[in-house]
């Protein structure tokens, strides 16, 4: 390995295979990917496990990337849940902040979504993951990872409830750089990307975002996975034009081209 090279950690999402990110990694259709880039890749294996085992056993696997000479600090990504498990390590490992430089978290609910229908979808499709329940907005591990839990304002009002944390909520050991990146589609209210809200993933506007703007700009295009299963349940349709802004957005936080950083939004 190079002087010059730098280290990337993927973390897939709920019940995702680890080669979904194969596209971020190796490029495709003539957009260069992150190994492209001078950047070591390595995907943590697809686990279905609760969350604080699986931030454990993430603690133990970049401890083993280290032991192989994978040039440290590395570089964090995380899918959907697999943002929690980047951020639930600094929380659970303070200690070991200087192990990472950046993290990137990619549609990731930080501060949790409403659960209470899927249990019900992921026992009849037979989906393994456990950690299903850890993401309630309601949740202790919410709790713990955020240092607070949140309230409905305007609770007897489905359509105008907002949920609000009830403290300054704890987002990462100083000196960690963090970045969320998601989709928002405009036909469905501006302020979601069809699965998670975007006040979520930047624990209401605390973290430093980054939009992918448009009417394809849903949960799955973000990092260029189609899944027919939720073309059914969510009416998301393919586009490959979504992903690349994601991963543009991702080289210039991690400071691995020289161009100025993009604009905190892309249209789509």
């Amino acid at each position: 390995m190079s002087e010059s090279e730098r280290t990337i950690v993927l973390v897939p999402g709920y019940n995702e295979p680890p080669e979904h990110f194969d596209i971020f990694v190796k490029g495709r259709n003539g957009t260069k990917g992150l190994r492209a880039h001078n950047f070591n890749c390595l995907t943590f294996p697809q686990q279905d496990d609760r969350l604080r085992d699986r931030i454990d056993r993430f603690a133990a696997f970049l401890l083993e990337v280290r032991a192989l000479g994978y040039p440290f600090p590395v570089v964090l990504i995380g899918y959907s849940l697999g943002g929690l498990v980047v951020r639930g390590f600094l929380r659970a490992y303070p200690h070991r902040a200087h192990e990472v430089s950046h993290v990137v978290m990619i549609a990731t609910p930080n501060w949790g979504i409403e659960t209470f229908v899927l249990p019900h979808i992921t026992q009849m499709l037979r989906v393994p993951d456990r950690a299903l329940s850890d993401m309630d907005l309601t949740s202790d591990f919410m709790m713990w990872l955020n240092g607070t839990r949140g309230h409905w304002e305007n609770e007897s009002d489905i359509f105008k409830r907002t949920w609000v944390l009830d403290r300054e909520p704890w987002l990462a050991p100083e000196g960690v750089r963090l970045l969320a990146i998601m989709g928002l589609i405009p036909e469905r209210g501006g302020y979601n990307d069809g699965m998670v809200n975007a006040d979520s993933v930047t624990l209401g506007s605390r973290i430093p975002a980054h939009y992918v703007i448009g009417p394809h700009c849903n949960h799955m295009n973000i990092i260029g996975h189609f899944d027919p299963l939720l073309l059914l349940s969510k009416g998301f349709l393919v586009n490959s034009r979504v992903w690349p802004h994601t991963l543009r957005a991702i080289l210039h936080f991690a400071e691995a081209q020289p161009a100025p950083a993009p604009k905190g939004y892309h249209r789509v």
